[in-house]
């Protein structure tokens, strides 16, 4: 598939790399790891402090991507948790990296049901802050506005944006848009 056309992701391989997440989502994902099935597992990645990501695992993920997904289920603050115990506490699992909530009221937990349920093996992330990151900017806006937060809360504060149109962690930003609105 070339790269002049953008997909929604439906499944990856959890490869570690940066930039190979962003071939998969700027190229699209090769037909052999999509699915269409009932989301079955929820993988939740947790190693940095700065935002937890979350990808949907239907039943018909491609045997390579869970074998994948159950390797690094093994490392520390890394899970594959069955989709009815993630959603029964889905409250529990989705503040886990919350140090500050900025977003009260933003409908995060729904808003990461949803989605899941929506785009299983999309990888979508909440944020430190309670924000989401969906693109690879995101996810290196979160790290350092974490970094400037724990350097300095107080000067965080005073140069944080906040206005919805300004901040580009602000769950409205990505709820629209992910949900293909």
């Amino acid at each position: 598939m070339p790269c002049d056309t953008i997909r929604p992701m439906k499944a990856i391989t959890w490869i570690p790399g940066v930039w190979t997440l962003i071939a998969l989502v700027v190229c699209g994902v090769p037909a052999w790891a999509q699915d269409d099935g009932e989301l079955v597992e929820v993988f939740i990645d947790a190693r940095e402090p700065a935002y937890v990501v979350f990808q949907g695992v239907s039943d018909d993920v491609h045997p390579l991507a869970r074998q994948e997904m159950q390797g690094y289920a093994t490392l520390d603050k890394v899970s594959l948790v069955p989709w009815e115990q993630f959603r029964s506490r889905a409250e529990e699992f989705v503040a886990t990296g919350v140090v500050k909530n900025e977003y009260p009221g933003a409908g995060l937990t729904l808003g990461i049901l949803a989605l899941l349920k929506l785009r299983p093996g999309r990888p979508i992330a909440v944020t430190w802050n309670g924000g989401i990151a969906a693109s690879f900017f995101d996810f290196q806006y979160a790290v350092e506005a974490f970094e400037q937060y724990q350097d300095d809360p107080l000067r965080y504060e005073r140069e944080r944006t906040d206005g919805v149109s300004t901040d580009p962690l602000h769950p409205q930003h990505h709820f629209k848009a992910l949900q293909g609105g």
